[in-house]
């Protein structure tokens, strides 16, 4: 058992320390489109490389984006990466003044390196207030003359056409890859309405930053690398010195609702502070932070700490204000409430995301409640209808056991403790289930296994599922708190397919899929729904090669109604 620990010892933390000396990772993200209205959605897709290598880094797990005004930060994503790719969403506030913005993102690992600029790749972004005449202080310039779009050249070998007069309600977009190499790329086709986007790196200014970093000087070793998701810090609040002191050596819970698979524990340390290795939490939902066997007489809670850095943004140009472009962003304050109000599944496309899978379905014994007799109590419940659960008596509690599978293949009810879960939350106080009305619960899901949590292991979890799927009418121990907490974005597509007749249709992004391939040869053809409104539409594809040569491509079609 000492070899087994000494070896995960040292694939824990001295393999995070010697891939922290040679891994130098820098994030880009691609959007949509550049100019916006507040309240619009920002859809991203991002690339990982190790500046070390020039090659996509398959190290990071998590990249933490940040959008910042010159007077700080005004919203913040996270993306899930898988081999240096990932996509996400993210809104910008409709409270947001008008004025320039700046969009860039990081991995822990890369924001410890000395000297580490979070600009590299940033975007610019135009962000226009339709609701507020309330702009950045100094960020606003108006204008008498139109100023001129910036020009974006295309590299690389990705070839893009699309047809001339779209067809009825659509126009089809071709992609072609002349080329000898697989291409990875995003692509995006919007409405050009003439106003022009702010300058900004895109993806091949920032392989030609990367290649031209300096040398690495040294790395901010308390830093850990997020090589398999996120890692959550909280902390003790609500307590003084010596009720520290109480809560030491104690574990903290944070879960989140589900089928269990968002439950982390560790062990708080003598400073009032945990850190819990996750695998990514996905979406923005409530998470349950609970200490085990808190005192009643000293209730204390766990309090998240940000894992945003709030990075320098730099400076900003003024954003130019033309008269002449009230009506083209009346369309898009338009185009941004209609779909917020019309808002429907049928225009996304939901994305292969990396989902930490905890159990087993196949070692789960379920009992649909319906099937049997429904009983009044809970405990007449386990006795009556589940035998591989009991109640017995601890002092003056009583506690929920699970029969487990022990070394001669036979089922025992342990001595350790088992993990009760409703709705995926842990209820480490077993009275609060047992006096739960069972008519509320759907069905009850048992594991025979034993399983850890960290440093933490119970004999065999219960489950409880109710109809609702949120706990409904649980009264939870007073060290429980329920905290939103910003997870990492679902991968999606904005295909709009679902787009029909009866929906006004004043998009401003008609198509966006973030992580699209072609290879060698390959030729591809993408329906893009059109609007009911006429225009220009420009349509840009954007990422890299296998060899991670940039690659960007522009075409455009006109709509007449």
């Amino acid at each position: 058992m000492r070899k087994i620990l000494i070896t995960l010892f040292f694939l824990l933390f001295l393999l995070p320390l010697s891939a922290r000396e040679r891994i130098r990772e820098r994030v880009y993200i691609a959007t949509d489109r550049e100019v916006y209205v507040a309240g619009d959605a920002v859809w991203m897709s991002a690339w990982c490389l190790d500046a070390s290598t020039g090659e996509l880094s398959t190290f990071s797990k998590t990249a933490y984006v940040e959008i910042h005004s010159a007077s700080g930060m005004v919203q913040t994503g996270k993306i899930a990466l898988a081999g240096g790719r990932g996509a996400g969403r993210l809104y910008l506030p409709s409270t947001l003044p008008t004025g320039p913005y700046r969009l860039f993102a990081y991995t822990k690992l890369g924001a410890s390196e000395e000297g580490f600029n979070p600009l590299t790749g940033a975007r610019t972004l135009a962000v226009f207030n339709t609701f507020s005449a309330e702009r950045v202080p100094g960020g606003v310039e108006v204008v008498t003359e139109l100023p001129e779009a910036s020009a974006v050249s295309s590299v690389g070998s990705l070839q893009l056409a699309s047809a001339d007069a779209p067809v009825s309600d659509h126009t089809r977009i071709i992609l072609s890859n002349p080329g000898t190499e697989t291409v990875s790329f995003a692509l995006s086709v919007y409405h050009d309405d003439g106003i022009p986007a702010p300058e900004g790196a895109h993806m091949a200014d920032f392989v030609r930053e990367v290649h031209a970093l300096p040398a690495a000087t040294g790395f901010d070793r308390s830093v850990i690398p997020e090589y398999e998701g996120e890692i959550l810090r909280a902390r003790v609040s609500g307590t003084d010195a010596a009720g520290l002191k109480a809560v030491t050596s104690k574990y903290a819970f944070i879960s989140s609702f589900g089928s269990g698979d968002n439950i982390y524990t560790d062990l708080i340390d003598d400073k009032g502070n945990v850190t819990l290795f996750t695998s990514n939490i996905y979406g923005d939902q409530d998470v349950f932070m609970e200490i085990e066997n808190v005192d009643r007489n000293n209730i204390c809670h766990l309090e998240l700490v940000s894992p945003f850095l709030d990075l320098p943004a730099g400076t900003f140009e003024p954003l130019p204000l033309h008269p002449d472009w009230a009506s083209a962003l009346e369309l898009r304050g338009l185009g941004m409430q209609l779909e917020k109000n019309f808002d429907a599944d049928t225009l996304y496309t939901a994305l292969p995301a990396r989902m930490h899978l905890l159990f087993d379905e196949r070692n789960c014994h379920r009992y649909i409640l319906d099937d049997y007799t429904r009983f009044p109590l809970m405990e007449e419940t386990f006795i009556e209808l589940i035998p591989a659960v009991r109640v017995r008596n601890v002092g003056k509690k009583r506690e929920i056991q699970v029969w487990t599978v022990n070394s001669q293949g036979g089922y025992v009810f342990q001595n350790g403790l088992s993990l009760v879960l409703m709705d995926g939350v842990p209820v480490l106080d077993h009275e609060k289930v047992l006096a739960y009305d069972p008519m509320l619960v759907k069905q009850i899901d048992i594991y025979t296994d034993t399983y850890f949590f960290g440093a933490r292991s119970f004999s065999g979890i219960v489950n409880f599922v109710t109809y609702k799927g949120t706990l409904p009418s649980m009264e939870f121990a007073d060290n429980v708190r329920i905290v939103d907490f910003q997870g990492c974005s679902l991968p999606m597509a904005y295909t709009c397919a679902g787009v029909g007749r009866d929906y006004p249709d004043y998009r401003q992004t008609l198509y966006w899929h973030p992580m699209l391939t072609l290879a060698p040869g390959e030729r591809m053809e993408v329906e893009c729904k059109t609007p009911v409104y006429g225009g220009h539409f420009q349509v840009i594809a954007e990422g890299l090669t296998a060899s991670c040569t940039p690659v960007c491509s522009r075409a455009s079609f006109d709509v007449r109604q």
